[in-house]
């Protein structure tokens, strides 16, 4: 006989229960400076109207719960970049290891560290690209939105926002 808390686990089924999983994971490994709050530090790269790839800095909002459609992870040497493109989806990308340098072709810059959330969203336009800056593999997951889902981003300036157009039948984050 299965007791209730292993009922509840199966009940979430694999997908939910990766994604607790490497939250968990991403938090209890996290190298990111200290902030003195219970903040998850995050980045969102977004399209702008002119087309070109924004940075907007935040934190994520974690009373908010997401609908996803899968969820996946990668991991590239260390040393390694990736030269201009776009996010092929609207997804989370969570840093378990590595750290990198983040540009757009509009010059706007950020350091993604361990523990820290990229919500990408730059699925058009000029796009951006990344190099690694420590001696580290990035290890990193994916969580990928449902197409028309709200993220969890909250921006340190609501303002920024403004530089943001949705996608198309997105909510905006």
């Amino acid at each position: 006989k299965q007791s209730a808390r292993h009922f509840s686990i199966q009940r979430l089924g694999l997908s939910t229960a990766g994604v607790i999983a490497l939250i968990f994971a991403g938090m209890t490994g996290a190298q990111a400076a200290p902030s003195g709050t219970d903040t998850i530090k995050a980045y969102k790269l977004c399209t702008g109207a002119d087309n070109a790839s924004h940075v907007l800095q935040g934190t994520i909002d974690q009373t908010q719960r997401n609908d996803v459609t899968s969820i996946h992870f990668k991991q590239t040497p260390a040393h390694a970049s990736f030269d201009w493109h776009n996010d092929p989806e609207p997804q989370y990308v969570i840093t378990l290891s590595g750290t990198l340098a983040f540009e757009t072709r509009g010059g706007e810059t950020f350091t993604l560290h361990p523990g820290e959330v990229l919500v990408a969203e730059d699925n058009t336009g000029s796009g951006h690209r990344w190099k690694m800056v420590d001696d580290q593999p990035w290890r990193r997951g994916y969580v990928v939105l449902k197409p028309g889902a709200r993220d969890s981003f909250v921006p340190n300036d609501p303002e920024t926002v403004k530089v943001c157009i949705a996608p198309i039948g997105a909510g905006v984050g």
